[in-house]
């Protein structure tokens, strides 16, 4: 490689502080608002910015009324400038690990309680045999826990196959067969006892009612809305599992999961599956992880352990959900 070669010229001149201030640049769009976070003046931010398109040749960002919007070359280092910062970070941690005696930290989240199970086990295990990992479970919507895919902060996530996850630096694997959509009820509910029910006898029904926004609001009005039946009105909102175990408990009410956390509050003996087709289903289950981020390795380790049990079946275990066998333990709702 000569000196005259571009790729050995823009390496040589291009530094650490050039990378932050074109990602700080491209999600604040403003000097001022990026000189505030690095506590320089704008002026000083605008000289790196003009270093910057100096060294690549070209503009990157196009001034407006509105602030800064990054052309087409200006995307491509935004990108490559993150994956890069993400990278020597995760090099950082590595370091700092090494230098404590640590072994490193996981981070994942989940956002279905259908691996709840497995996972729980897999994380136990796995922590036995690497008991100097920090693992952390991290909570968040869809939208923010895959802004953390892409940033790096999170390693792995596990949650119904979803558009927003169909990106080109998210990798997945499937987890869990897409499921049907099932009615549970009350250990002892009245309609248990019925040979046949309709779809207008149970929208009249006291329901433990999805909240609004949620997926299984969605499939459960959808599919009332296709039997021809208006969705059900009447009980609570709510969308937590543990709480709909204790309102099952507690009185007659009807609720509508996935079949495999049907088959979890089964086996906990909180609920039983009522006898009526929905006609729903819910996408599978997939494990997703940032593909183009050189892994932690606990993440490495980490996914490869939780993927071999998976291809053995361990997620398919039938084991209760471990809120629903506290409920059905302590009794609520029982002389």
């Amino acid at each position: 490689m000569t000196s005259a070669d571009p790729a050995h010229t823009l390496l040589s001149r291009l530094k650490l502080r050039h990378l932050r201030i074109i990602l700080a640049l491209s999600e604040m769009q403003t000097a001022a608002a990026v000189a505030a976070r690095f506590h320089v003046s704008p002026a000083a931010v605008s000289k790196t910015l003009a270093e910057i398109e100096d060294i690549v040749g070209m503009p990157l960002f196009e001034r407006g009324r509105r602030g800064l919007r990054l052309t087409e070359s200006g995307q491509e280092m935004a990108a490559h400038a993150g994956v890069l910062l993400a990278q020597l970070e995760r090099l950082a941690e590595s370091l700092h690990a090494v230098r404590t005696g640590s072994k490193g930290q996981l981070r994942i989240a989940f956002r279905t309680m259908s691996v709840q199970p497995f996972l729980a086990q897999a994380m136990s295990d796995f922590y036995r045999d690497h008991p100097r990992v920090e693992i952390s479970v991290i909570e968040g919507g869809i939208a923010d826990l895959t802004e953390q895919l892409v940033d790096g902060s999170l390693d792995l996530l596990f949650a119904y196959d979803d558009p927003r996850l169909s990106l080109r630096t998210l990798r997945t694997a499937p987890m869990v067969a897409a499921q049907k959509v099932v009615i549970v009820c009350s250990p002892d509910h009245p309609l248990l006892a019925r040979r046949k029910i309709t779809a207008q006898e149970l929208s009249m029904q006291q329901w433990c009612i999805p909240v609004t926004g949620s997926r299984m609001l969605h499939l459960l009005h959808t599919a009332f809305h296709a039997l021809g039946a208006a969705p059900p009105e009447g009980g609570i909102r709510t969308s937590d599992v543990a709480a709909t175990a204790s309102l099952l408990q507690a009185g007659h009410f009807l609720a509508v999961f996935p079949e495999r956390i049907a088959a979890q509050l089964t086996l906990a003996k909180v609920a039983k599956v009522l006898r009526f087709e929905l006609g729903s289903h819910v996408e599978p289950v997939v494990a997703v992880w940032n593909s183009e981020l050189t892994p932690r390795t606990p993440a490495r380790l980490f996914r490869d352990f939780v993927m071999r049990r998976a291809g053995e079946s361990a997620v398919n275990a039938p084991v209760p959900l471990l809120a629903a066998r506290a409920v059905a333990a302590a009794g609520i709702g029982k002389p």
